[in-house]
Formats: structure tokens, sequence, C-alpha cells
């Protein structure tokens, strides 16, 4: 009781106990003001935007090229792509069509069928974040190779952007959004009769939760990523840095976020695809010096993939920024595209 009476009244025990209590408020206050900004970023910002009225078949590279000022080498991204010759990329016809998430019969997602033979495969597409979508520029360009090397494609909006159904108001980094990739795949499967095999599937910066749809659908034969998010608490850490902040509030502003955001935000991990891929190929391409959206994705992906005896394809774009290589190194990127889908495919 002695002991016990002294600690309680010793000054340096009350002055420890507000340290602690201080330190506590401050480390919530942190984790609570993270986890805010990651669910501000999160906020749907739904419609096309300057692309509305891009289709496949009338499409220009223009975009907001103030947005690329922040990030190295600005003049030459933006010079890659405002310089572009989208012109041979223009699609003679397209297909608009309609279908639902897989288990979500209420909600309704637009896209664009492009068929150049009935008898070739076909790829799904999956965009990027924040305003994005099948108008974007490099979804269409995306869109042209494949149809130039022969292969049909369907590009589509997620939940909440583009011209799909706003449902919510936060996007959910393919937590939730991987449905509507296995909906895409269900309705080529039954509208269209392709087969199991005969489908790939596409995926652009934080479009890289398709391969939650990858790792849940056998049937799709191949996948190829481009600059992919697959590990979003490296998306978060590396942001954090970028920013000054304490990278250890990676993991609680997540938590936190999610909570904000009504979501579970690594509650799927596109990393299971490398694990359960099978005999499926896949294709990972990435800028090393990537300043949005670091290799190590694509690197942490590859390896795990080499671990479980996957079937992987790599290759790393030197002195290029995010999602640069399909515009500065065109030729090279739509041989390797189209060579890919025409050797994986059935």
């Amino acid at each position: 009781m002695v002991v016990r009476k002294w600690w309680k009244d010793s000054p340096n025990s009350k002055k420890i106990t507000a340290v602690f209590l201080v330190s506590t408020f401050i480390f919530s206050i942190g984790y609570v003001g993270i986890g805010y900004v990651v669910a501000q970023s999160l906020a749907i910002n739904p419609g096309c935007g300057m692309w509305e009225n891009n289709t496949p078949s009338n499409w220009t590279v223009d975009d907001d090229w103030e947005s690329f000022e922040p990030w190295p080498d600005a003049d030459e991204r933006v010079e890659i792509r405002r310089d572009f010759d989208a012109s041979p990329y223009q699609m003679d016809a397209f297909e608009i069509v309609s279908f639902s998430p897989r288990g979500d019969p209420g909600i309704s997602l637009s896209g664009w069928y492009v068929e150049v033979d009935p008898a070739a495969p076909v790829v799904i597409q999956t965009h990027g974040m924040p305003m994005n979508g099948k108008c974007k520029p490099e979804m269409l360009l995306m869109q042209g190779y494949l149809a130039e090397g022969g292969i049909n494609s369907l590009s589509f909006d997620l939940r909440n952007y583009g011209e799909s159904e706003v449902v919510g108001d936060y996007i959910a980094v393919g937590q939730i959004e991987y449905k509507d990739v296995l909906g895409a795949y269900d309705w080529l499967i039954s509208e269209k009769g392709y087969q199991p095999g005969e489908v790939g599937m596409t995926a652009i910066s934080a479009g890289g939760g398709a391969a939650i749809a990858f790792s849940k659908e056998d049937g799709i034969g191949a996948l190829w990523l481009d600059s992919a998010v697959l590990d979003f608490p490296l998306v978060v850490k590396n942001e954090l840095g970028r920013l000054g902040f304490p990278t250890f509030f990676a993991g609680p502003g997540i938590t936190v976020g999610g909570w904000l955001a009504g979501v579970d935000l690594d509650g799927k991990n596109p990393m299971d695809a490398a694990e359960n891929s099978g005999d499926r190929p896949i294709f990972l391409t990435h800028a090393k010096d990537d300043p949005r959206v670091s290799v190590m994705h694509s690197e942490r992906f590859e390896q795990r993939m080499l671990d479980n005896d996957g079937n992987v394809t790599t290759w790393y774009v030197e002195d290029r920024g995010h999602v640069d290589a399909i515009w500065g190194n065109s030729e090279e990127y739509q041989t390797k595209l189209v060579d890919f889908f025409s050797n994986a495919l059935n």
C-alpha cells in the first residue's frame, strides 16, 4: 500500500501520466487526421469531365496538362501525350452496352464493346482513378492497340465512374469494384458467347484491384497490369513519405479511412492473384522511376509469382513516369500487348 501511494503521489508519475495522455491524444488525432485524408482521397468524382465527348470512333489526346506539373519530367510527360497522333486508333464501330456487377443486379454499368473479329478472343479493360473511365485517352489508346492487333475488347466504367451508376460516396479501391469486372466477364460469356479462357483483362494504375477479380475467376485467361496499385497500404505509406508525414501512420490511417468510407480497404488483397494464378499468364509493366505508384508494387507481385512458380512476364521501363510507356514507347507497347494476349488466350 505504501508503494502504491508513493507512485500515485509522485511528481514524476504525474508527469509520465500527463506525457502519456498528451502523446495518446496527439497520436489519436494523427490517426484520425490521416484517416480523414485517406477517406477524402476516395471520394467519388463521377462523370467523364473533359473527356465526356470521347468515343472509340472519335477521341482526342486532350488532358488537363496542369495536373502533370507536380511530378518530375512534367514537360516530357505532357509532350508524349499532347503530340501523339491518335488518328490511326479511331475505331470504325463500337457497341454501347450495359450490364450489372456479379451479384448486384440492381446496379447498371456502361461499356463499349469493340469487335474486330468474331473468332478472336476478347480483353476487358479496367481504368484507374480519380476522375476516370472508359473515356480517358489511355483507355481508348489501349482499345485501339487491341483492335488494330485483331483482338476484341470491352472497355467499361466501374460503378461511380463515367456513365455507370453512382451508388455511393466513396471508391473502394477494388474491394467492391472487382464484382464489376466479374460482371463484365459474365456478360461476355452469356451475351457474346465467349468461353472461359478466351477472355483476358487489363488494368491501369488504381485499376489494379482487377487482380482481385482475376484471383476469383479461373475463366479469365490472362492479365496485363500497367503501373498497377497492388498493395494499397504501400501507396498510402509512399504518399505520406512524399508529403513529409510519418509513414507509421499508414496502417491506422487506412483503418480509420476505411471506417469513414464504410469499406475494409485492405480486406481483399490483389497480391492473392500472384499465388493462385496457376498456369494463367500475367504481364507486368511499370516505369522504374514511377513517382506516383512505386515500381515496388510490380516487383513484389513478380517475386510472389516466382515463389509460387507462376507464369509471369515483366517489362520495367527506363526513363518514364506513371503510365507513360503506352504513349512514349507506343510501338513496343502495342507489340507486347497484342503478342501477349494472342499467345495467352485460346
